[in-house]
């Protein structure tokens, strides 16, 4: 993401002491909702501090982020990656290699922020071809549920496979652990979108598609 907003001309402004800030949605889904609205006012009280009054952006590649930050009051909007990448990015760069077709997921939080158009532009914009998996709904992650219950993730993907044709190498989420649980069972790595448009947008020779840690 960094070295996309770099290339489009963007100037990024980070938050001091980021480590250990979090938007509070973890809290929430455990049925800490006290302490969910503790975090993730207090990194949005920050955000909104540096966003002079609400003219900056502040822009998230997790889906699940924006849609927890959307919900504490600031002055800071809040953009996800597809909204973000769609509207400020992608105008400003030149597709130099593209992949012949890429897998998507629409994660729970990009559906309930009606991101499925704009993922998929993007997906299009970096792909001759994409291919919607359409038999998972929900990828059973569920936040970090599925570290210490993967049969939840391994019932949820088990045609996520079906929705794959042959040819695919690559696919996309815009959060990183439905990406994780993709990963380990659709049979081929998915990434942010972040990562697929910094490929397709390299100003050198064609390279090796991104891989899950790019």
């Amino acid at each position: 993401m960094l070295a996309l907003l770099e290339r489009a001309g963007f100037d990024v402004i980070l938050p001091d002491h980021l480590n250990g800030q979090c938007c509070g949605q973890p809290f929430q889904s455990k049925g800490f909702p006290e302490q969910a609205a503790e975090v993730g006012g207090e990194l949005k009280r920050t955000l909104s501090a540096l966003s002079d009054a609400g003219r900056l952006s502040v822009v998230t590649d997790a889906s699940t982020c924006a849609k927890h930050l959307r919900e504490f009051p600031g002055d800071a909007p809040v953009l996800d990656s597809a909204q973000f990448l769609l509207a400020q990015i992608l105008p400003r760069l030149a597709i130099t290699q593209k992949l012949p077709v890429v897998a998507v997921h629409h994660n729970c939080s990009a559906q309930r922020l009606a991101e499925q158009p704009m993922t998929e532009a993007i997906a299009r914009a970096c792909a001759d071809e994409i291919a919607v998996l359409s038999s998972v709904t929900c990828c059973g992650y569920a936040g970090d549920k599925g570290l210490f219950f993967p049969e939840l993730n391994q019932h949820a993907t088990r045609f996520a496979k079906a929705d794959i044709p042959a040819g695919c190498t690559l696919g996309v989420s815009t959060v990183s652990t439905c990406a994780s649980g993709l990963s380990e069972h659709a049979g081929l790595p998915f990434v942010g979108l972040a990562s697929l448009l910094e490929w397709a947008s390299r100003p050198t020779a064609p390279q090796t598609a991104p891989s899950r840690t790019a």
